[in-house]
This record gives structure tokens, sequence and C-alpha cells, in this order.
């Protein structure tokens, strides 16, 4: 879920520009983008976001504008049969959107859903996407609260509980309840990638981190490297020791920790602080030998030993990486294979598969 496209929505509505959102809410087989993608359609022609590219993306953006022109949200199947997406990737299945021209009375969805996005409370929309009523009625799902109606007593106890449930999962849920179709999304906010480093390496992970979407967070106790001067693109930095920052910091098991100080006393008090978080992606920078040397002494002063091997070190991906920069691809591939349960193999056919 991109926050950029939320909060260009958010601004446009608040500005009083006219606007679309298009949203998947379903799919089915081989698409270009997963149930959740944004696309924003300005009057301007301006976009925001993508829903994939090609023809399917083509026709949304025109029925965006025709939707602006009727003041109407309406639902829409796309099959994506002899479709490629924007980068050259064939798909065959069929995806579900939903397109609403924001009025102001999106505002109070938005802001809350940005919000929650940039670092604040987690909320979830409820949206009647098809069936009586108005399309585009929504609920808005706290902790313990909700605003907004549906339109029917039945539709809104059953987004109460949709909300309920996405708050804790933060994923994208569609219902069927008394002919009417919901679809139900979890905002919360972006996953922390910590650096307990400020040094090349860690700079050249907060860039990549950044325009991957994390909240970047770099730690470094040397005031002249943890600056925002040095970091523009972090969210946070922390002029701090390693160790007590990490301690005190509120870590998600969602929350990656890379780990990349200037010397092999520090990885190791960095290390230990962070392996007492529930953090599940927790990764050292550093040779095979380094490595040993700190994972043996984790061991022998009193670390867990399943804690020590959720330890990934040496870290990343085996690309050959010399330069900082390569190793912050690796390092960000290693966690983006880790959060998507991927292998992290090649992608291309065997050459022994027969067409």
């Amino acid at each position: 879920m991109s926050e950029a496209t939320v909060r260009e929505a958010l601004e446009a509505v608040e500005a009083g520009r006219p606007c679309a959102l298009a949203t998947v809410v379903a799919t089915r087989g081989s698409t270009p983008q997963k149930v959740g993608a944004k696309l924003l359609v300005r009057a301007d022609g301006g976009i925001a976001g993508t829903l994939g590219g090609g023809a399917v993306e083509a026709e949304a953006i025109r029925e965006a504008r025709e939707a602006m022109a009727g003041g109407a949200a309406l639902r829409r199947e796309y099959a994506l049969a002899n479709e490629t997406d924007e980068w050259g990737l064939a798909c065959g299945g069929t995806m579900v959107v939903f397109i609403d021209p924001l009025t102001p009375e999106a505002r109070p969805w938005l802001t809350a859903a940005a919000a929650a996005l940039g670092g604040g409370e987690p909320v979830a929309v409820t949206t009647l996407i098809d069936g009586p009523g108005r399309l585009g009625a929504r609920l808005l799902a706290r902790r313990g609260r909700t605003e907004g109606s549906l339109g029917a007593p039945a539709l809104d106890r059953a987004g109460t509980d949709l909300g309920a449930r996405l708050l804790e999962t933060d994923g994208a849920e569609v219902v069927t309840v008394e002919g009417a179709t919901l679809y139900g999304e979890g905002f919360a906010p972006r996953p922390a990638l910590i650096l307990a480093g400020a040094g090349h390496v860690g700079k050249a992970l907060a860039g990549l981190g950044r325009f991957l979407g994390f909240r970047v967070v770099v730690i470094d106790d040397r005031p002249e490297y943890a600056s925002r001067e040095r970091f523009p693109e972090a969210d946070e930095v922390l002029a701090r020791p390693m160790g007590e920052a990490l301690r005190g910091y509120p870590v998600t098991p969602e929350s990656a920790i890379v780990v990349a100080a200037r010397n092999q006393d520090l990885d190791y008090e960095a290390a230990r602080a962070a392996l007492e978080t529930p953090a599940r992606y927790v990764g050292l920078v550093g040779a095979r030998r380094k490595a040993i040397q700190v994972t043996e002494r984790l061991a022998a002063e009193g670390v867990p030993p399943e804690r020590v091997r959720e330890l990934r070190s040496p870290i990343g991906l085996d690309l050959g990486a010399r330069t900082p920069e390569e190793i912050a691809v690796a390092v960000v591939g290693e966690i983006l294979m880790l959060r998507r349960g991927a292998a992290g193999r090649p992608m291309r056919l065997d050459e022994r598969r027969s067409d």
C-alpha cells in the first residue's frame, strides 16, 4: 500500500481538486498488481500509483475520469487475457477494481489512513463496493470505536467485525452481507528498517529503504554521523548509544534491524540489544570471521541459542556485493525475500521446460 498515493489523494481533496481513486479489491489468476494496489487519477490528467500499466490501467483511467464527471462510484472487472504489465510480464487473470470519485467526505478516512501509514494509530476502512446502497459508503474502525456508516445496521455490524480483524492483520478482505459486497483494508505504520550504524552501508541502506517504503530509523552514537543533514531520507535519526536506543525503541516483529557499526565491540553490543527485541529480522554486516566471533560471544554471554541462530550474518543474499550500495541491495533483497516467503532463486524459466 503506497503511502505516497494516499497522501496525494488527501492533498487533492483538501485543495478541492477533482480526482478519483481506483483500488484493486479482488484478483483471480496472474495479475500485475495485487489487492490493495491504488491508482489516483486527477482531472488535470496527472496520476499517482499504478494498477500495473497496460490496457487495463488505461481503461481504468478513462473510467475514473467518467466517474469524476458523473459523481458516482463504480466497480469494474477486467480480464487480462493477452495483457502484459508495464514491466512486460504476461498476465492472464482478472482484476476487480473499485473506482471512487473522491469528495470532501473522503477526507476523514484519507487523513486517518495517511496518519496510520506514517506511524500513527492503525485503522481499517470498510467500503461498500457492490449491492444495494450508496457505493463508496465507508466505515472507519479504530481500536474500540468506529466512525461513519455503510448505510444499514447489518452492514455496519459486518463492517465493524471486518475492521476489527483487519486491525490485527493489516491486510485486505472482501465479504458479502445481505446482497452487499464490502471491501475492508487495514492501514498500519510502514515496517521499520532500523539501521544501527550511520556509516557508508547505513547511508546506502537508508536511501534504498526509503525508496521501497520502509520507515527508516538511523541510530549512531556519533552526532556528526547521526544527523538530519547526512540522512534527509530517514524518518528518525537518533544520536544515542546503539544498544540503549534499540532497547528503548518500539520494535515490532515486522521491524528489520541491520547492525553495521564501526567496530566489533559496538557490533556485539548492538546485535545483542537487537536480539532482545521481537524483530524477526536481525542482521550483522561483516565478513564470515566476524560473524563467527560475534555469534560465539553472544552464545557465551547468555543470549538464548535459538535467538543466536536467527542472527543473519554474514548478511544478505549472495550477489557478490562489494560496494556499500551493492551490499544494501543484497541486504534489502534478503529482507524482502523473508517478508514475502520467497525462495530468492532466479526467476527465469527452466531451460528444460517445453512449450
